[in-house]
């Protein structure tokens, strides 16, 4: 209310100037014309020349105007810097106005921001809450869903250890009663076998482990012969490589050998042929050699035959035919020793090989030496035979005691082998039973090591379960901790809203305070301003009142004055009259009179009168009218008090007065004088 009333002021203080001006404009208009209808009089009665009596009243006259005019002047300046006074307030209060505006916007937009903050607080705490309770939710979620989980495994855990130990006891008792079982049997058999059997079997017993280690040594040993057989065997086939070399080398040599009888048979032909022949025999036979040895000492007598030919008697072929079938009957022999030696012993067959095989390196080496030796002399070969046919037939007489020998105890060996087999298969019987029985016993523990893998199954699978109940106990404890440390990261994230609710409380409450400071400043400067303007008004009242006072006492005291210049006036054109009815009479006889400077002309008679009825009754009219107007003005200005305050009004000298109104008039008499 204290707003909308000082701003109905402002307005009227506002208008209250433009209504001066208008009325200011006004009164100065009316005056602009009164001055010029003022200068118009003046300029056309300035060449006149009347004498008066009233010059002294109409200078008293001005003289008043004069003073009224400059007091109007000076109050119209007053009330001008009273009036730039009041704009000059009225701005500061337009600028005080618009600070208050401003200031009352500023706290409409702190007290939007106090409002959304607070709605965001309050926002922010709903969200909280319903954050804790949804939190509590969780962590009672949390717990029952431990306790559950931990009362399950305990069930289960107790539940497969009941079950584990019913079932070891049955097991327990089950093995029990199987030794108990297995005593008895024994028991039984102990009882029902008899007395003279039992150590029979503990010999037998221990004959068949002697028996089994025996056999298992000589297994050892047809081990190690197959080995030395195998050594030998590869022995051979690298002796009989380096012979197919040596028959190579030969071959070469034989060639060569050619090539020099080709030559030598030019010389001697039929020396040449004989040797020839002798060393192609000697290579053959050294080839068949490598072969076989019997065919190879069929060919040595048969090159013998050829070499010898004529030289040797009848009775020397008797004798190498004898050798030769003794030696291949000892071939023979040493065959079927070493067939029977393979099935006898190995350690004897393989001496025999050895022995067979040097002896046939020894048979090879003899056709080389004989070859190399045939080409010079081939009556040695025949000394030769001589030679190695003694040590042969001793070592045949010992090869047929050593088989005679073998003989035997081959026949000893098998009759001890029939009494073993009889011995072994009764062994073998008793061995069958007991075997059947441990079968037995086996299967039993089989089973009982089948219940006890189920056993221990379930209780692996029962600690898995419990493994597995521990692995979702981790989990939600996991769960858990995660959802503390959410629950901490939010306490600390609602912390610190509400820490940034208090500064926005403080800062809003700042704000508050500024604008409590501002609004109590505004309306300090509205009461200040409100009271200025009230004082203003009322100086601006009461000065105005006094101007008005002065004005309308000034105004009478004029209007006085011009009543009594009227009457003045009055009384002067009644003079005139009178003078001008006196210049009637004087026309005919008197001159005109002439004014002078472009004023008015009019006769003058002999004494020097104006002649009646001309320009001193026009200046009467024009005094006339010049009076009503200055009396119109002096009522408007009566009229018009509060309007007349502010405006200017020109003054009107005295001088323009004289000009407006009398000129001087000089009547003339007759006689010349001044009236």
């Amino acid at each position: 209310m204290d707003r909308r009333s000082w701003l109905w002021r402002r307005k009227s203080t506002e208008k209250s100037p433009g209504e001066t001006d208008s009325s200011g404009g006004s009164i100065s208009s009316y005056s602009e014309r009164f001055s010029d209808e003022q200068a118009g009089a003046t300029h056309s009665s300035q060449s006149l020349e009347v004498t008066s009596k009233a010059v002294p009243i109409d200078e008293e006259v001005n003289d008043n105007v004069k003073s009224l005019t400059e007091k109007l002047s000076a109050a119209l300046m007053n009330i001008s810097a009273k009036e730039d006074l009041v704009k000059q307030h009225a701005k500061v209060a337009e600028e005080a106005v618009s600070g208050w505006e401003k200031a009352e916007k500023d706290v409409l937009a702190l007290k939007q921001q106090l409002d959304a903050a607070i709605k965001k607080n309050a926002a922010l705490e709903d969200r909280v809450g319903h954050l804790d309770g949804a939190l509590k939710e969780c962590v009672r979620q949390l717990r029952q869903a431990r306790e559950e989980q931990e009362r399950r495994i305990h069930e289960a855990v107790a539940k497969k250890c009941h079950e584990w130990e019913s079932s070891k006891s049955e097991l327990e008792s089950q093995l029990v009663d199987l030794k108990a079982q297995l005593q008895t049997t024994k028991s039984e058999t102990a009882a029902s076998v008899d007395p003279d059997l039992h150590p029979k079997l503990q010999a037998f017993e221990k004959e068949n482990s002697a028996l089994k280690l025996q056999l298992l040594s000589r297994a050892e040993e047809l081990q190690l012969r197959i080995i030395e057989r195998d050594l030998s065997t590869q022995a051979a086939e690298t002796a009989s490589k380096q012979h197919l070399d040596s028959i190579k080398k030969l071959a070469k040599l034989e060639a060569e050998c050619r090539k020099l009888k080709v030559i030598a048979r030019k010389a001697s032909h039929a020396n040449d042929q004989k040797s020839y022949a002798a060393s192609s025999i000697c290579v053959e036979s050294f080839t068949d050699s490598q072969s076989d040895s019997g065919d190879r000492l069929l060919a040595v007598e048969t090159d013998m035959r050829k070499m010898s030919g004529l030289e040797m008697n009848e009775c020397e072929t008797s004798r190498s035919e004898a050798w030769t079938s003794a030696l291949i009957t000892e071939l023979d022999q040493s065959r079927n020793e070493k067939a029977v030696g393979r099935n006898i012993m190995a350690p004897s067959v393989e001496i025999n090989l050895m022995d067979d095989f040097l002896e046939m390196e020894r048979l090879a080496a003899l056709p080389d030496t004989e070859s190399g030796t045939g080409f010079n002399e081939a009556g040695l070969v025949s000394d030769q035979t001589s030679t190695v046919e003694n040590p042969l037939k001793a070592e045949v007489e010992t090869f047929i005691h050593r088989i005679a020998e073998l003989e035997e105890k081959l026949a000893m060996t098998e009759a001890e082998k029939l009494e073993l087999k009889l011995a072994f298969n009764e062994s073998q019987k008793q061995l069958e039973t007991l075997q059947n029985q441990l079968r037995e016993t086996e299967t039993k523990l089989a089973d009982l090591q089948t219940q006890l893998a189920l056993a221990d199954n379930s209780k692996q699978a029962t600690e898995e379960e419990v493994k597995v109940a521990n692995m979702n106990r981790e989990v939600a404890e996991s769960r858990f901790r995660d959802a503390e440390i959410e629950i901490k990261t939010l306490l600390s994230k609602v912390t610190s809203l509400e820490e940034e609710v208090g500064r926005e409380q403080a800062l809003s409450a700042k704000n508050m305070s500024k604008c409590k400071e501002l609004e109590d400043e505004l309306s300090k400067l509205k009461c200040e301003a409100e009271l200025r303007l009230e004082a203003e008004c009322q100086l601006v009242a009461s000065y105005n009142e006094e101007l008005k006072a002065q004005q309308d006492k000034e105004l009478a005291i004029a209007a006085t004055k011009l009543a009594e210049c009227q009457k003045t006036i009055a009384s002067l054109g009644q003079q005139l009259k009178s003078l001008a009815t006196l210049e009637d009479f004087l026309i005919d006889s008197d001159k005109p009179l002439e004014l002078g400077d472009g004023g008015l002309q009019c006769p003058k008679n002999g004494e020097g009168q104006p002649k009646p009825g001309s320009t001193y009754m026009d200046f009467s009219k024009r005094g006339t009218e010049s009076s009503k107007l200055i009396g119109e003005n002096v009522n408007r200005s009566q009229n018009g008090n509060a309007v007349g305050s502010t405006l200017p009004l020109k003054p009107v000298t005295a001088s323009d007065k004289s000009r407006t109104g009398f000129g001087k008039v000089v009547p003339r008499s007759r006689s010349g004088k001044q009236v």
